[in-house]
């Protein structure tokens, strides 16, 4: 059995004594990442789905670097769109692929193939997954149609059922769906973006998206709304062609939004 862990939307910010809506995202992640040493053993990978910092700066990102720690070593790190490619690169070159272009993996654990995939559209919110990577994406689902797969990426490409949110998801989704709703391997595909739970279908797979291990929002709503609920990650453990996986919160909440 292989355990993976899934940390989203971070939102750190050079200046250790700033917040998010009130939120200081440094001590929440410091909290989270304390839960998992206490609580989530034998850990095997974890995969960061983006929006690692909220200002893209270096420093911010060797501040991640230094609060994983050891963890680094079992990272795989995707961008969102509050990240910069070129400084994640700078940051993590143990972490993130290629030396220039999309920032996305794939390999094989445990008899299953995992995908990381680039949504990140420069200076934008919303996310793009860009020809050329569908291309490739296509080319491995093919290559590798007898394992069991699962997909990663920041921004999820089905409805969430929030309005706001939704607006600002994968764009131009139609060829990442058909990708996924042609290759019956495909059995996961894990999120951020959201800053809360949510499942849905896609083809064979289902979607899931996860908490924050900052600032959570309200899921609902016509405009952005923060909810006073825990951090949180996920776990995925998989086992043979099968996996489990659910969403942790901590188990107290310490710090609550407030508006600007």
């Amino acid at each position: 059995m292989m355990r993976l862990l899934q940390l989203s939307d971070l939102h750190l910010f050079a200046d250790p004594a700033m917040r998010l809506k009130g939120i200081p995202t440094r001590e929440t992640l410091a909290d989270v990442l304390a839960h998992i040493d206490a609580h989530e053993s034998d850990v095997d990978q974890f995969i960061i789905t983006g929006d690692l910092t909220h200002d893209e700066k270096l420093e911010t990102y060797q501040a991640v670097r230094s609060m994983l720690g050891d963890k680094v070593q079992r990272c795989r790190i995707l961008p969102g769109n509050h990240d910069d490619r070129s400084v994640m690169r700078q940051a993590f070159p143990d972490a993130v692929a290629g030396e220039s272009g999309p920032l996305m993996f794939s390999t094989s654990a445990d008899g299953w193939r995992l995908i990381g995939l680039d949504s990140h559209l420069p200076g934008h919110v919303p996310g793009r997954i860009e020809p050329e990577q569908l291309e490739w994406l296509g080319g491995e689902l093919k290559t590798h149609a007898d394992e069991p797969t699962a997909l990663f990426l920041h921004h999820p490409p089905i409805p969430v059922g929030v309005p706001w949110m939704d607006r600002i998801g994968l764009q131009d989704p139609e060829a990442f769906c058909g990708l996924v709703e042609s290759s019956p391997q495909v059995k996961l595909v894990v999120c951020g973006h959201v800053h809360h739970e949510f499942s849905g279908r896609l083809g064979n797979a289902t979607v899931f998206t996860t908490p924050s291990t900052g600032v959570q929002f309200v899921p609902a709503g016509e405009k952005p709304d923060f909810a006073a609920d825990p951090p949180g990650y996920r776990v995925i453990e998989f086992d043979g062609g099968t996996y489990q996986t659910r969403a942790v919160r901590l188990p107290e909440v310490k710090y609550t939004p407030v508006a600007d």
